[in-house]
């Protein structure tokens, strides 16, 4: 029993580890620093970058964000996090289904079992026998949320009831949704929704974002936390 609990441990922290985050600053751009506080790089203001932990004065980052990550440190003065903004009211919760309100605003997500049979997999293979294969593709498009196996569960309906109008959000290539680490954001000042995730099947863990502004949808950003 032990064993089982440290193991359970082990992913739930994997999983939340880290959060995402805004950069802000006055001067329209932050430099990023290596361990030393040497400056490496700069960002603009309004980028997303994933933040772990805080060392001190110092968020510890990952930016432009996909399976090649750039890490450095930022001042915590330059980052406005996701998790700060007001939060949307979870509702009606199942293992397949999840609604978040505000106001005017209804966002409906859930999920359902993957037929591996009605989509294309496309295998790497690891030896010359074909004896060990490792799934790189569905449909064309890279896979995330398993560690090269095929995934059980993919998002169903991902949507957001704006008053009269609805947005259907992108949730291809996309799989083992966690309901019990989504949660939806709402920035005032900016009229800015973000909904974030932290799926996994306990191996292969990513977080998403999805961002709408002025009731448009603006972008999804997808990342591996490292």
């Amino acid at each position: 029993m032990k064993i089982i609990l440290t193991v359970l441990l082990l992913t739930l922290n994997q999983t939340i580890i880290g959060q995402f985050g805004i950069i802000e600053d006055k001067d329209g751009y932050v430099n990023i620093r290596n361990s030393g506080k040497n400056i490496i790089d700069t960002l603009s203001s309004e980028k997303i970058i994933y933040c772990f932990d805080l060392e001190r004065e110092w968020f510890r980052i990952d930016y432009d964000l996909s399976r090649q990550n750039k890490s450095g440190y930022v001042h915590e003065s330059r980052v406005r996090l996701i998790e700060n903004f007001d939060h949307f009211n979870s509702g009606q919760s199942t293992d397949t289904s999840i609604v978040f309100n505000m106001d005017s605003i209804s966002i409906e997500i859930t999920k359902r079992a993957f037929d591996a049979k009605s989509n294309n997999l496309q295998y790497l293979e690891i030896d010359s026998r074909n004896e060990a294969r490792f799934l790189e593709k569905i449909n064309g498009k890279e896979v995330w949320g398993t560690d090269g196996g095929v995934p059980k569960m993919k998002y169903g309906i991902f949507s957001i009831q704006l008053n009269h109008e609805k947005l259907i959000l992108p949730t291809d290539n996309l799989f083992e949704p966690n309901f019990g680490f989504t949660s939806a954001f709402y920035d005032e000042k900016n009229n800015s929704i973000y909904i974030s995730a932290s799926n996994s099947d306990g191996a292969g863990g990513y977080a998403v974002l999805w961002i709408i502004e002025n009731g448009t949808f603006k972008q999804r950003i997808t990342t591996i936390p490292y």
